[in-house]
């Protein structure tokens, strides 16, 4: 038996095997902070394929930020009660996350201080935190996990770096850990000694001057002899946040050897978090006792059937999380909404939305096997018809398969591994190397996903070199020269930096994007790619358009107007994005053919738009 599906224990109580759905935003909760059949749902779809526990999120006091699920008082403990029940009919375990909404560091919306609290005020603290722990305890949860990560009250107190007091809860060591040693005592006081209590904290704060591996520990050995039942270590701060919730740039496990240096100098269980995407990683660490528990989050909101994964030889069959954190963090984050994800559109909507075959078996003509594409594939053959897909292209993927070229991003290839195996499974049949110009006949149904057409700028070129990025990241063209002029400055003109400096090369990348390139990559994503432009040579021109090129110089012409001439011998490169494309979709005017523009090709946006369009409709075709 694989060492990471054995039993282990948690205080007194025992979990079926080594996984653990960990504390995450996911919004599932309604405007008031209640438990809603979205969240139930979730747990329950992750439960009922051995997920042995879940750390649940809920605010102990204060006003609830919305979505938020809230346990701030005894209302509550009803709607929690039918929550943990439905955990424990599958022998799973669930943990109640002490977790303040909206009070953290560094981030919108921070109000009060808690460093700046008085002693009284830290005593209401410690009383609140206590009173959350016994009416989760009431509520059916087998424990309670104080948040003491990533910047939020309790990270604050534990932290040197923040942490300036000079009372009694600040000063030394044991100052900065004595709120959480304090909570933990009275927690036990309240809800029973043997009521498993677990801290989170961030191994490393990832900040200059912040905590690193040999303090965290010394800290836990403090918390440790409080009472605590496990240590549950993370990483980052708001500041570093890139850390926190690592995009694909980041290897899997990244911080399992935290764990591996806790275990050495504790005696309670560790937990350890970290992009943890492939069994067999969460194997490895369990095996060799560098954790006693994995959390894994992101892969099981890509795969609620993430569990059997474990030991399965066709591992192209269950989605893998990519890493892209669009849907769970992005998108999500700016919105405050309903927690989604890029490759799984079901997730958010899983108390609503089931797909069931169709009594009546029709013909189905995807054109295109980009994401929008296959999505649509994925859906039709689940409801079972037979569905034909032309390509262009001699094999699948789309752009989506070049934009995985770029540093960091090979693991989007494996969304394209799993649509190739399982719609091949499926019965789903590809032509590649087809040019469609006409709908072909003998179909009863066509989803057009042709994807975006290329935005060409009006430029005047004077017998200079010019590309395409999709010619680089395709490998069609070669990156001839040393010094490149990159025209376009959206998400298409940054990864094509990206590209061409991990070849060495010079850059200047001119536009007139007005989006930050923080707001359009993610947090994550942005700041890794700015260590990797900060090692490289490039300049950015923003609020300008080159508007025309030469052998020895190129011409830019300002938001005001103004025109400057770059002198220079450059290999210009346009990467200036896609727009909408219903050229087919227009042809298409016969009233008896059953027609859908899907994904880029009707609405201009990224994959993960292209992808939740196709989905939609194919889902919504009506099939008399």
């Amino acid at each position: 038996m694989y060492k990471l599906l054995s039993p282990a224990m948690i205080g007194p109580i025992q979990l079926k095997n080594r996984v653990i759905f960990p504390s995450m935003c996911l919004y599932f909760s309604d405007q008031d902070g209640n438990v809603t059949d979205k969240l139930y749902t979730f747990v329950e779809r992750r439960a009922q394929v051995g997920v042995a526990g879940f750390i649940i999120p809920a605010n102990p006091h204060g006003t609830n930020k919305p979505n938020r699920a809230s346990i701030a008082d005894d209302s509550r403990i009803s709607q929690w009660r039918r929550l943990t029940d439905m955990v424990h009919r599958y022998d799973s375990r669930v943990f109640c996350q002490l977790h303040p909404s909206g009070i953290q560091f560094g981030r919108v919306g921070f109000s009060k201080n808690p460093l700046e609290h008085t002693a009284e005020e830290v005593q209401f603290l410690i009383e609140s935190y206590a009173q959350g722990a016994l009416r989760a305890k009431k509520a059916g949860f087998d424990g309670v996990e104080i948040h003491g990560a990533h910047g939020h009250e309790v990270a604050l107190f534990l932290s040197s770096l923040i942490n300036q007091r000079t009372d009694q809860y600040g000063g030394d060591l044991a100052g900065h850990a004595r709120l959480v040693t304090e909570m933990i005592k009275k927690i036990k006081n309240y809800a029973g000694q043997d009521f498993p209590v677990i801290l989170r904290i961030s191994g490393e704060e990832r900040l200059p001057g912040g905590r690193q591996m040999a303090e965290t520990i010394e800290l836990c050995r403090l918390v440790e002899a409080a009472g605590a039942d496990a240590i549950h270590v993370s990483v980052g701060m708001p500041d570093s946040e890139q850390w926190e919730c690592p995009s694909s740039d980041i290897p899997q496990g990244h911080i399992a050897w935290m764990g591996e240096m806790l275990k050495k100098n504790l005696q309670i269980p560790v937990i350890i978090v970290g992009r943890i995407v492939d069994w067999t990683v969460a194997e490895e660490i369990i095996e060799t006792e560098k954790a006693d528990f994995v959390t894994v989050g992101r892969a099981l909101l890509a795969e609620p059937d993430w569990m059997k994964s474990i030991g399965c030889p066709e591992q192209d069959l269950i989605r893998h999380c990519i890493g892209c954190n669009q849907g769970c963090r992005n998108k999500r984050g700016k919105k405050k909404s309903p927690c989604t994800c890029l490759q799984n559109p079901m997730l958010g909507q899983e108390e609503l939305v089931e797909i069931k075959k169709d009594e009546t078996i029709k013909k189905v003509c995807i054109i295109g096997a980009g994401v929008a594409g296959l999505e649509a594939a994925d859906v039709m053959s689940q409801r079972g018809h037979q569905v034909t897909v032309f390509e262009k292209e001699k094999e699948l993927g789309g752009i989506f398969r070049w934009a995985s070229v770029p540093p960091g991003k090979k693991d989007y290839l494996n969304l394209l591994r799993y649509f190739e195996k399982v719609l091949t499974r499926r019965g789903v049949k590809f032509v590649f190397d087809h040019q469609i110009n006409e709908l072909p006949g003998g179909f009863d149904i066509y989803l057009l996903a042709v994807g975006g057409r290329e935005i060409i700028p009006a430029l005047e070129n004077n017998g200079a070199a010019l590309y395409r990025a999709i010619d680089l990241l395709s490998g069609i063209r070669e990156a001839d020269g040393d010094s490149f002029v990159v025209v376009g400055d959206g998400l298409v003109g940054y990864e094509t930096v990206d590209f061409l400096i991990a070849k060495g090369k010079k850059v200047i990348m001119v536009g007139d994007n007005p989006e930050d390139p923080l707001a359009r990559l993610g947090i994550a994503r942005w700041r890794f790619m700015e260590e990797r432009f900060q090692k490289g040579e490039i300049r950015i021109i923003r609020d300008a358009l080159v508007i025309s090129l030469g052998t020895d110089s190129f011409t830019i012409k300002n938001k005001n107007g103004e025109t400057e001439e770059i002198p220079g011998r450059y290999t210009y490169v346009l990467a200036c994005g896609y727009g909408a494309n219903e050229d087919l979709y227009h042809q298409a005017q016969d009233p008896d053919q059953e027609v859908y523009l899907i994904g880029s090709a009707k609405v201009a946006g990224d994959a993960m738009d292209a992808i939740h369009d196709a989905f939609r409709t194919a889902l919504g075709i009506v099939v008399k």
